[in-house]
This record gives structure tokens, sequence and C-alpha cells, in this order.
């Protein structure tokens, strides 16, 4: 371990590292079973943390744990003097281990409120993931004294109908599309992006928070954004009717979908219309005949003329075609959950993301062939023995997974395919979750192995600086090689480290959403208490089967313990428990 001279003292020597600190380090692999690992940072002294429910006992009050994997419970809750709580309270807490072989007692951190309470569930996560959430004055008076754009050297695409098309629910809106028919066959296409580099200088209150976070963080009930508000929902948000600044990409894809040139150029846009998925899908579909915000029929029709285009050329690409419905916690006018709905992908949202991953691909293609820093969007092919481990699986349905060969996008797309023919819906759904836990995790990088899953040899981040400092950092190396401004950019051992922090704070942002969203799930089943209902096998472990309850997305551990009476064999790769 060698530690980062740079993360030095005031005394100018880099703070030592000894046995039993925690540490952020880079790992760089040097032989078969060895890692050379360069510190970054030391973290906290490590000390157990529990947050639990508090519950009555008959000589004051316990901690349960909250959480699936804590090792920890507590009989016998102290008293606090700064911090009061009551029976079925949330509570942060440091566990204390008693000397020899005492009880275990906590320090009581602080109170979330009452569990049943409004919002509990995000409070939870925002403290045990350790989500930033409130912002430096610094950082807020920094974006309360933004300005309007101007047009100055910017070009006016005023004139030109770009539109937004998010969710229903969505506030920022970061990226608007258009297109139009070439004279020659296919289209010219403009992808504008917010321009949040022009309102975060690097280096700036903002910009140190902003890499902080890494990212926005998007829970069932609120946003914690990456920006403060008067950013991230104000000047940055393409709003319609409002100037505002963008970052553009041009790109011109011929008749047969293929990308002929692009184009990156700052400019000033006016948002024509903020439309939702669901407006423009019931459009397209004959739900509704007048299109959404009594636009030119012709936008659409370009729009997805231009999509047929890229989405043939993602199918003969051979990009992962997962089908995996989006879970969404629904809620009432009280803010209390009533439902959890999935929703799979519709063709307006498909249309987006293809003109999105273009845009990407263009970034991607642009910073790398002028050797300019760009961090790209990785994603390596899956590891051999999760392969083997999906070949299992797969072969108890009477499915095929090749082997001994060089694994492809394609080889996933057949097997999805043949699933796709099963008559159980559980089982389709099985498959579609085992090949997606069998891909390797992406992760941001200022090197180039391509991705994985979109069958793409070049991938970066572009399309969401709002809410993705990646975007930010590739955007602000495109500004610096068109020469629409001069930003003084990151070492390339500096922007590493920086992709190892916003490559973790997304792996945090993404925990901490599920978990939220299983909770609120449980939370909902919890009516059923009693009641003999409906359950689906998710995944077998050694110790028992999670068990799916009903369509709510709520899951639990069945023990082998609590099956009938019987001696059972487990078989983890075929996913199977038998009973003698």
């Amino acid at each position: 371990i060698a530690p980062d001279t740079r993360r030095a003292s005031k005394s100018g020597k880099a703070k030592p590292v000894a046995k039993g600190d925690r540490v952020l380090a880079q790992l760089t692999l040097i032989g078969p079973n060895q890692y050379d690992a360069k510190v970054i940072r030391k973290m906290d002294k490590h000390q157990e943390r529990l947050f639990g429910l508090v519950f009555k006992t008959r000589n004051g009050y316990g901690l349960e744990p909250l959480e699936r994997s804590a090792r920890s419970s507590l009989d016998l809750l102290p008293p606090s003097d700064t911090l009061r709580y009551s029976d079925g309270d949330m509570i942060e807490a440091d566990v204390v281990k008693a000397p020899g072989y005492g009880r275990k007692t906590a320090k009581i951190l602080r109170n979330l409120g009452p569990a049943d309470g409004i919002g509990a569930f995000s409070a939870l996560a925002i403290a045990e993931f350790d989500l930033r959430h409130v912002f430096p004055d610094d950082a807020i008076k920094s974006a309360e004294k933004a300005l309007p754009p101007v047009l100055g050297a910017r070009e006016d695409l005023r004139a030109i109908p770009l539109v937004t098309i998010d969710g229903a629910d969505a506030r920022d809106f970061d990226d608007a599309v258009f297109a139009v028919p070439e004279p020659a066959g296919g289209y010219r296409m403009i992808v504008a992006i917010a321009d949040v580099s022009h309102y975060v200088p690097r280096g700036s209150a903002l910009d140190k928070e902003a890499v902080k976070r890494g990212n926005s963080v998007y829970l069932p009930d609120q946003v914690i954004p990456m920006l403060p508000e008067a950013l991230s929902n104000g000047l940055c948000s393409l709003v319609p009717g409002e100037d505002r600044a963008c970052l553009a990409v041009e790109m011109v894809i011929g008749p047969n979908g293929e990308k002929t040139s692009h184009r990156f150029f700052r400019g000033l846009m006016k948002s024509h219309a903020r439309l939702t998925y669901d407006a423009v899908e019931h459009y397209r579909l004959g739900l509704d005949t007048a299109p959404p915000c009594d636009m030119n029929p012709e936008i659409f029709d370009n729009l997805f003329g231009a999509y047929e285009l890229r989405a043939a050329i993602r199918t003969e690409r051979g990009a992962l075609d997962l089908d995996l419905p989006e879970k969404r916690v629904q809620f009432d006018d009280s803010g209390s959950p009533v439902a959890i709905t999935k929703r799979s992908q519709s063709t307006s949202q498909k249309l987006i993301e293809e003109f999105m991953i273009l845009a990407n691909v263009a970034a991607a293609e642009t910073l790398e062939s002028a050797n300019a820093l760009c961090v790209f969007r990785a994603h390596e092919p899956p590891n051999p023995d999760k392969a083997d481990a999906l070949r299992d699986v797969v072969k108890e349905m009477g499915l095929n997974f090749p082997k001994g060969q060089v694994i492809r996008p394609k080889h996933f797309n057949d097997l999805l395919h043949a699933a796709a023919k099963l008559d159980d819906p559980a089982a389709k759904q099985l498959v579609n979750e085992t090949v997606l836990r069998s891909q390797s995790q992406a992760d941001y990088r200022i090197t180039n192995p391509g991705h994985f899953g979109l069958a793409l040899r070049q991938y970066a981040h572009f399309t969401s600086p709002i809410r993705r400092y990646a975007d930010l950092m590739v955007h602000r190396s495109i500004i610096n090689l068109i020469g629409a401004e001069t930003i003084i950019m990151p070492s390339l051992e500096e922007a590493a480290e920086t992709c190892t922090n916003i490559s973790q704070t997304e792996r945090q942002a993404a925990s901490a959403e599920r978990r939220t969203i299983d909770r609120y799930a449980t939370k909902l089943v919890e009516r059923e208490t009693g009641k003999i209902v409906s359950g689906k096998v998710n995944t077998i472990t050694s110790f028992g089967a999670f068990i799916e309850i009903g369509d709510t997305g709520a899951e639990g551990l069945l023990p082998l313990g609590k099956l009938p009476d019987d001696f059972f064999d487990v078989d983890v790769a075929a996913a199977k428990i038998s009973g003698r």
C-alpha cells in the first residue's frame, strides 16, 4: 500500500496509514492474486453503526435493527440526556461494546422520527448511506447569483422547435431533442443539453460540492440534487419558453441509420414544449388524436422516424435487450404509499434513450480522436463464473447458453428471445433478472474498455450534467476542444481519482434507492400479515429462498428450516431446492 503523497498534512508529510485504518484506495492488479493499492483518503475509524427501531420492553426500551444484514440487537437502550425517543421511533446509534462479557449498549446519535411518519424511509436512507443533502451556504449563494444567459458568441437555436420529453414527475429537464429529414434520406438530429459548466466553474464552491455528491439521488418521495435548486430546477433546467444556455450536438444519420457526421457547439435555446412520455406515447398509439401541447405533428413524425432508423441499428449491433419493468412507489395526496407499480419501457422512452446514446457516442468519439480527457462509461464483459451460473439456471428451463467461446451481447439476446416464448411469465422474468445479475457493474474511467451491454466501442456520459458529475467533466473537455472557453482540466491522476469517487457515489445512490423502495414495498404487504398469499421464488441460496410477495415487489427470506418436514438438497447453481 502506497500513500498518496498529494494528500499531505500541514507539515508537508503524507498522512500515514496504520493497521486497522479504513481507507478508500485505487487498486491495480499486478499479479494473479496480488494488487497494488494507492491510498486516496483515510476513512473515519470504524465503529459499528446501527439503524434501529425502538421497541418497548419490560425494563425500558430496546433497539431492533432495520437492516436485514445487521449483526447487533440491543435489549436495553440507554437513556439520552439530549435526545428523546419513544416506541416506534427510528434511531441512529453507535454500538458500544462493554468490557469482558458485558451487554452491548449504544451511543444515540439522532432520532430520525417515527417509522410510520411521512418520508421516514427516505430520512433513514439519507442517514444510513450518509447522503449529502444540505448544501453549504457558499454553494447556495453562488447558485442564487447566477444570471440568465445572453446570446453572445453562442449559436441561436431559439427558433428551432426543440422539446423535452420526460416522466410526468420530472423536475429537472436537461435534454431537448429535434429531428428533420435530410434531402437524400436519413435525418439531421439535434440534442441540446443544459450548459451546466457555464454556471459551475471548475474549483468553485458549487463544483466542490457537486464532485462530493457525484450525482443526484432519486428516492421514491424526494430528490437529493447534485446542484442547488436555483440551478437544477432553475437556470439549468430547460423549461419551456425560457432562454437557456446549452451545449448541443448536431448529428446526421443516413437512410440506413448510421451516423455520418456530428459537431458540438454552444448555443442559446428555448424549449418549445415540456412533454411527458405518456402523452407522446398516447399520441403515437392514436389514443389521443391531437398532438401533445398542440405541436406540429411533423415534429413527432420526424422524431419517431429518426428513432426507428437508430432502433434498427441497435438491433443489428446486438445491444443487450433486457425487459425489466421499473418499480415505482405511488403515493396518495397525504404522502402515504398506496401501491408499487411496475412499468415496462415505452417506445417514447426508447426514443429519448436512443437519441441520448447517439449523443454520448459522439462525445466519446470526439474526445478520444483528439486524445483529450474523456470520462468513459465503462462496462466490461461478464465474469465467466457468472456466465456458467446463468447457464446452469436456464438449463433447468430447457434453454441453452453457449460455453467455451467468447460471450457477446448477442448470446444473451438469443437467450432472452427464447425465454420470451416460455408459457410461464415468472420464468421469463427470472431469466431477465438472472441475465442482469450476470453482468459486470458499469463504472467511470479515463481509459476505454468499451461498453459491453450497448455493444459499443466508445461511450461516455454527456447528456445529464445537472445530475451526473461525469457528464459535467465531459462537457468541460468538449468546450475546451471546440475553443468555446479555456478551462483548466484536471491531471489524469486527479481525473482517475474523481472517476473512482463518482463510481462509488453512484453505487451508493442506487443502493439507497433500492433499499427505500424495498422498505415501502414491505410496508405495503404489512397489511397482509396473517393471510396466505401467493409468492414467486426470485433467488435460491444455501440457506433458503428469497420470495417476492404477489406483485408488490416486497421480498423476504423463506429459511430452509421453515419448509415442510423433509431433508432438502440445495443446488444454488441450478436454482433448485429438492425435498428427498
